[in-house]
């Protein structure tokens, strides 16, 4: 009667402690999954806001930035007032993306081990967040200084504008490197219709406006007649016909010095 008393009891005991084991091992499993889950979905809010903080910086306001140059606002200071803040907000955006960016490929990808192939998309973005950064606030500065003392651009004043030009188009590319490395199957369609529908109408605006520039001062330089007849010394602005006639004179004057004796 004892044994099978004892028996029962060390029955009870062991399904007890076997039940016990099944149960933290479920719980263990569980917090593993809730901790796996929780970390793809922290991966892709990362993801996701990288994404849309480098769009805004290099699709809508280095662009934006850019285009603020060649518009023909007369009586107002363009650089200090339009360009510069709407570079500098889009140069912060940039820099937040671009920490974001790194987090995500060290951390999470692990692309900066030297067991992984470096990816297209990492190498162009970390170009041209880092020559931005680097050199781009240097060069404008160093232009603002020289234009202040003499009125005119310097050497940096092209390198800026050029250097600028090329990290934005960068930019755009690495947008398409970066859908494709996600990949490009798994990205909703109405945000890549948005991304280039934007990128499309502001570039265009962008390169008419550079090369509307490009051609009129090459105009004006070969027929300065005219171009005073239009009073286009930035932009379309109307002048005065006193001004008109004074300008039309100086231009023949200049153009004619045998007339002129």
């Amino acid at each position: 009667m004892k044994s099978k008393l004892l028996g029962a009891m060390f029955f009870a005991v062991s399904a007890m402690a076997a039940a016990t084991v099944a149960e933290s091992e479920q719980d263990s499993s569980l917090q593993k999954r809730a901790f796996y889950e929780d970390g793809y979905k922290i991966f892709i809010r990362k993801r996701n806001a990288h994404a849309c903080m480098m769009s805004i910086a290099f699709i809508v306001l280095f662009p934006l930035g850019a285009i603020s140059l060649h518009l023909p606002l007369r009586g107002v200071r363009v650089v200090k007032f339009i360009h510069a803040p709407i570079q500098i907000l889009g140069l912060a955006v940039m820099i937040g993306a671009m920490g974001l960016g790194i987090d995500i490929a060290d951390v999470d990808l692990n692309y900066f081990s030297s067991s992984t192939s470096t990816k297209a998309h990492v190498v162009v973005g970390l170009l041209a967040t880092s020559a931005l950064i680097l050199f781009q606030p240097a060069l404008g500065l160093l232009q603002h200084r020289y234009f202040k003392k003499t009125g005119k651009k310097s050497m940096f004043a092209y390198i800026h504008r050029w250097l600028g030009r090329i990290a934005i188009c960068l930019g755009w590319i690495n947008s398409g490197l970066g859908f494709q490395l996600v990949p490009i199957s798994l990205v909703a369609t109405h945000s890549l219709v948005r991304n280039f529908v934007i990128m499309g109408v502001l570039g265009g605006i962008w390169f008419f406006l550079i090369g509307w520039d490009g051609y009129r001062h090459h105009w004006v330089k070969k027929n300065k007649i005219s171009a005073y007849r239009l009073g286009w010394d930035k932009g379309v602005v109307l002048r005065s016909p006193q001004a008109e006639e004074e300008g039309i004179k100086e231009a023949g004057n200049s153009a004619d010095p045998v007339a002129h004796r």
